[in-house]
């Protein structure tokens, strides 16, 4: 009898060990957040219309419009890899719309990113610089920018690679 209790002590023992040691605890969900930031001259918001489509939460396309010198946006993703980046569109003004004889055309993009087990990635990139383009010029100049995009996608473990081939419609 004395067996048999030191058995079933035994048995129960690892019956409670073996429950407590299994997987129930759901894994954390790993995340990528990233941060874009367009810094824009003034002279750029005067001289035409800043839109932008950016992919916010699992690859969403969002336009929207840029009116302010500094825009900001942080998005989320579940979804591995993450892509993220932004389509950057300059709808023009017509000559007769341009006040100053020269303007101060910039844009600079920053875009960082973090992932939830650690990993980060910290970028920026100078979309368009000029000083002192002529009026006449205006237009001729912003269309060679117009369309164009940055993007990056993000693996789960934190590596990033440069990604500019993204569908942007939305």
């Amino acid at each position: 009898m004395k067996k048999l209790l030191i058995i079933a002590a035994v048995l129960l023992a690892t019956t409670i060990a073996l429950t407590a040691c299994g997987d129930d605890e759901p894994s954390e969900q790993t995340t990528a957040t990233a941060t874009y930031s367009l810094t824009l001259s003034q002279d750029l918001l005067d001289a035409c219309n800043v839109f932008i489509t950016y992919k916010a939460e699992n690859g969403r396309n969002v336009h929207e419009a840029v009116l302010t010198p500094r825009w900001t946006k942080t998005v989320t993703s579940t979804r591995f890899p993450a892509e993220f980046g932004v389509e950057y569109t300059f709808s023009t003004k017509s000559d007769g719309e341009l006040v100053k004889d020269k303007y101060d055309l910039e844009c600079i993009f920053q875009f960082s990113v973090y992932t939830s087990k650690g990993a980060s990635y910290t970028n920026s990139t100078v979309i368009l610089s000029d000083d002192d383009v002529a009026k006449n010029r205006v237009v001729e100049f912003l269309k060679r920018y117009s369309g164009k995009s940055t993007g990056y996608k993000v693996t789960e473990n934190g590596n990033v690679s440069p990604a500019n081939n993204m569908d942007y419609s939305y």
